[in-house]
């Protein structure tokens, strides 16, 4: 069973038994772990050893981040730490990163952002005890400033992180499945859109079908008055779309029914709790109400037909 793959980005000899303590964690969740120290990193022989672990990381699904008060090595000799080029990278590919840093540390970066600006002092030799480089605080300032996915969240000790992790984690999978319902949700609108859709281009058929025809826009007219009574839906759960002309031939719903759909059937003795199915069959309670919404239909179109000057036979023979 596939499980997400989980990138873990930080300095290794001061944080070794944070990472430990992560590998077994995120294994106890089920997912897998991608540690450098593990192997689980490929080394590919035509690339340094930095790269490796960028290269990783698209074949992650999140990110932790633990930022220490080791700056680390940096990427190929250049300026950025390696963890920071893997904090770049999984933000470049927009995967969930989980940031968290040692609490001196976060600490002591509130000052250096406090005194950053004071020109009365030089920052770079101020001694900050809990950082071999200030450049970590550049970097904290990288996260805290980024768009999007810049929560940075301090810890003393690894039960702390492992608390924020799983609230984190909890709330992703929430969001997700919220998403799936509210995706639902969405399709049942759309669904109903079409139907809705599905009436217009049938009116467009008809006018399309009898250009100038003057009972043609008249049966366009009715198919419009048609839609809004309950008879309509009554026939469409049946998957049935009746004509006006074929609604003033018969005097039932069950006729106007059989018509489109010969096994259309009233069930005399049906189970306990049937009302009706699609496929045409439907109790004499339920076909009682259906056969009202029927003639009140049946009685609306011809009233439609008197205000407009027509008879309904006048309607029927007209070419």
């Amino acid at each position: 069973m596939a499980a997400p793959k989980v990138f873990v980005s930080s300095t290794f000899y001061d944080l070794k038994y944070i990472r430990e303590n992560l590998r077994y964690f995120i294994k106890r969740l089920g997912y897998e772990p991608i540690l450098s120290e593990d192997g689980s990193v490929f080394y590919d022989p035509k690339l340094h050893t930095h790269e490796s672990c960028l290269t990783e990381i698209p074949n992650c699904q999140m990110l932790v981040l633990i930022i220490g008060g080791r700056y680390g090595g940096t990427y190929k000799g250049e300026g950025k730490s390696i963890t920071n080029m893997e904090y770049e990278e999984a933000k470049r590919l927009n995967i969930p990163i989980f940031a968290l840093v040692e609490r001196n540390v976060y600490s002591e970066h509130f000052v250096y952002s406090k005194n950053a600006k004071n020109t009365e002092i030089e920052i770079s030799k101020l001694i900050f005890p809990s950082v071999d480089n200030i450049k970590i605080f550049d970097f904290i300032d990288d996260v805290r400033k980024n768009s999007v996915n810049n929560a940075i969240v301090p810890f003393s000790d690894f039960a702390e992180i492992e608390d924020y992790l799983l609230k984190q984690w909890a709330g992703l999978l929430f969001s997700f499945l919220a998403k799936q319902i509210e995706d639902k949700n969405i399709a049942n609108t759309l669904d109903e859109l079409k139907k809705v859709n599905s009436k217009i281009e049938y009116i467009s058929e008809q006018i399309l079908k009898s250009v100038g025809s003057e009972k043609a826009k008249l049966t366009v007219e009715l198919y419009e008055e048609s839609f809004k009574h309950q008879s309509v839906n009554d026939f469409a759960f049946f998957k049935l779309n009746p004509s006006p002309p074929l609604i003033f031939k018969v005097d039932s719903f069950e006729e106007c029914a059989k018509a489109l759909k010969p096994e259309f059937e009233i069930l005399t003795d049906p189970k306990p709790g049937f009302g009706m199915s699609s496929d045409g069959k439907i109790s004499q309670v339920s076909y009682k109400g259906v056969n009202e919404n029927f003639l009140r239909l049946k009685k609306a179109l011809t009233d439609y037909l008197a205000s407009k000057g027509w008879t309904v036979d006048r309607y029927l023979d007209a070419t």
